[in-house]
C-alpha cells in the first residue's frame, strides 16, 4: 500500500511544481526569451545582458564579451571574436549565421568582437 501512496505524493509534487513554475516566471527572463524583429540579430553578452542589433556593424568591448549571437529570420549575420593564443598570437573565430541560427564564442580571454547584420 505504500507504493501507490508514494506515487500519488510524487505525482502531486510534480503537478504543484509545474503549476508554481508557470506563475513564478520573472519579467527579465521573459524579456530575454522574446524574439528580436526580422532583419536583426540577438547578441548575448558575458555580463548576462542581450540586445537586438539592427543592420550594420557594431564593435563590442572586451569588458562585456560576446558569448552568443543569433540571427533572426531573413537575416545574415557575421560575427568575429578575437583572442590571444598561448603563444601570444591573435586568433580570430568567425561565425556566419542566417535564418534563426545561433553560434557561441568563448568569453574567457576574448579581446573584442564585431557583429555585422545584413
Amino acid at each position: 500500500m505504500k507504493l501507490p501512496l508514494r506515487r500519488l505524493v510524487v505525482g502531486s509534487s510534480v503537478v504543484a511544481a509545474v503549476a508554481l513554475g508557470s506563475l513564478v516566471v520573472s519579467a527579465p527572463e521573459a524579456a530575454a526569451n522574446a524574439p528580436c524583429p526580422d532583419g536583426t540579430a540577438r547578441v548575448f553578452l558575458g555580463n548576462s545582458t542581450n540586445t537586438c542589433q539592427g543592420g550594420g556593424t557594431v564593435d563590442y568591448d572586451p569588458s562585456a564579451p560576446v558569448s552568443k549571437v543569433c540571427s533572426m529570420p531573413n537575416t545574415d549575420v557575421t560575427a568575429e571574436a578575437t583572442f590571444k593564443n598561448s603563444r601570444g598570437k591573435l586568433v580570430t573565430q568567425k561565425l556566419d549565421l542566417s535564418d534563426g541560427r545561433c553560434g557561441r564564442f568563448d568569453i574567457a580571454g576574448q579581446l573584442g568582437a564585431t557583429v555585422t547584420v545584413t
